[in-house]
């Protein structure tokens, strides 16, 4: 990956990597989520959870923007059916 790196272009690699097809990156999005360590046994939780626009650039992003302290970002990819649940609620 490098900054001049799409989300879409990240999700299709990540697919591959995993032996997923990466044809089916439309049915995943990548997502930049904002959390802390403070779970169970000091495990992170993600706190606030964003869908990266396909053409935006997260290496770009992590770059300009950082958490305030004791607060860490990562990025996930996450299936779009699943979000789109999530929104309901």
């Amino acid at each position: 990956a490098t900054p001049r790196c799409s989300a879409r272009r990240l999700v299709r690699e990540a697919l591959e990597r995993y032996g997923l097809n990466p044809d089916d990156f439309g049915q995943f999005v990548l997502c930049d989520v904002v959390g802390r360590p403070g779970g169970v046994g000091g495990a992170w939780q993600g706190e606030h959870l964003r869908e990266v626009g396909e053409w935006e650039r997260p290496l770009v992003l992590q770059e300009l923007w950082k958490p305030k302290a004791g607060w860490s970002r990562r990025f996930e990819i996450r299936r779009r059916q699943e979000l789109e649940r999530g929104a309901g609620d």
